[in-house]
């Protein structure tokens, strides 16, 4: 996939303003043909539940591993952000269960629909229109929001498919292992939200893109919680996804659950970044 600065600025002029998200998503019908030819924008797609399941698993299949944990190391001095999602996407894929969506596996809320209790999707089980479009604005802007989410997991990894990869750096390998440091040089009862705070001096970046990065350290258990796991090495059902009762704390499961008294899980560390794991 080329690098096309132009059909960026169009996919980010979509949804973004310098005040932040827009109201009016309208595009240019020229524009948006121009950034669809180029990759970065899509026409809508009609799927119902069963077909994304389906689309996940089949990815995950063709996707390796290593090639997306040297993706996001390589994203971390070049802020390739598109690189960064696919981990965060992939663990949440390594153990998705094959399922279907019905009455035994969801249960219906007040607008007809469902809401699968294995995946956390809602929807009708007939095909629906899906708009990925703002899935791949949030995907190059932030690396990715959704991960818990079949349909943007399914269609990130089938994007990382197709992307220009590049080897991570020894200077992705030593700001990879100063994150984790760092995480390990907290308070016991630190949050995320402190490790947020303080990775600001450590990786060139905004508060959104560290709060996607320790996200994505949850999903595949660098950042494991006590007494949880992350998707990578078991997948949670959505009805299983705990919360604290602190309605103001917005992390995704299972990293809201962390604390520096967990620190860095070194088995997964290991697995997945062993050059990273022989620094800290």
């Amino acid at each position: 996939m080329s690098d096309d600065k132009k059909a960026l600025r169009i996919l980010f002029d979509t949804y973004w303003s310098p005040k932040g998200w827009k109201r009016d998503e309208t595009v240019d019908r020229a524009e948006f043909e121009y950034a669809r030819r180029a990759g970065y924008m899509f026409d809508p797609v009609v799927v119902a539940h069963d077909d994304i399941v389906a689309g996940l698993v089949s990815v995950r299949a063709r996707v390796n591993l290593q090639r997306v944990a040297d993706a996001f190391l390589a994203s971390l001095s070049t802020r390739r952000l598109e690189l960064r999602s696919a981990l965060g996407s992939f663990a949440y894929a390594a153990q998705f269960p094959i399922h279907g969506l019905d009455e035994q596996t969801a249960r219906r809320v007040p607008s007809g629909r469902l809401n699968c209790l294995i995946c956390g999707r809602y929807g009708h089980a007939s095909p629906e229109q899906q708009d990925l479009n703002i899935l791949s604005f949030e995907r190059w802007r932030w690396g990715g929001i959704r991960h818990a989410d079949p349909l943007y997991s399914w269609f990130d990894l089938t994007q990382f498919e197709k992307a220009d990869l590049i080897e991570p750096t020894e200077e992705d390998c030593s700001i990879l292992a100063r994150i984790l440091d760092t995480a390990t040089s907290l308070a016991s009862v630190a949050r995320p939200k402190e490790l947020e705070k303080r990775l600001g001096k450590v990786i060139k970046s905004n508060r959104a893109e560290r709060c996607v990065l320790i996200q994505i350290l949850g999903y595949c258990g660098v950042l494991k919680p006590a007494g949880r796991n992350g998707f990578l090495q078991a997948f949670t059902a959505d009805e299983l996804r705990d919360r604290p009762p602190d309605r103001a704390n917005d992390w995704t499961y299972p990293v809201i659950w962390w604390r520096g008294a967990d620190g860095v899980d070194r088995d997964v560390l290991s697995r997945l970044f062993p050059k990273v794991a022989a620094m800290v």
